[in-house]
């Protein structure tokens, strides 16, 4: 397994932020991976509007998981109306 951190824009309106955050790392343990920890920054305003909101809510998700199944948690993130973005990045090994 390969280290990664993904970071998840989430949209404003959600009201349980944590209760998302939960959602996708249990999606991450789905495909047999290990979540390590996840840091949640707030609401903060965005650079410029994404699909017509202009703040959203920041979260960092550092994990494990196998390089053939990172397609199926962008898959999978792509799905959720309350994530406006996500990019997953490779981290180097320990």
């Amino acid at each position: 397994m390969r280290p990664y951190e993904l970071m998840v824009l989430i949209h404003p309106d959600v009201e349980e932020v944590k209760a998302q955050v939960d959602e996708i790392s249990e999606v991450i343990k789905g495909l047999g991976g290990e979540f390590h920890k996840s840091d949640i920054w707030g609401k903060r305003r965005l650079a410029y509007p994404v699909e017509k909101q202009v703040e959203g809510y920041y979260a960092l998700i550092e994990f494990d998981l196998e390089p053939s199944q990172i397609g199926e948690v962008d898959r999978l993130l792509k799905l959720r109306d309350q994530v406006l973005r996500h990019l997953i990045v490779r981290l180097d090994e320990k």
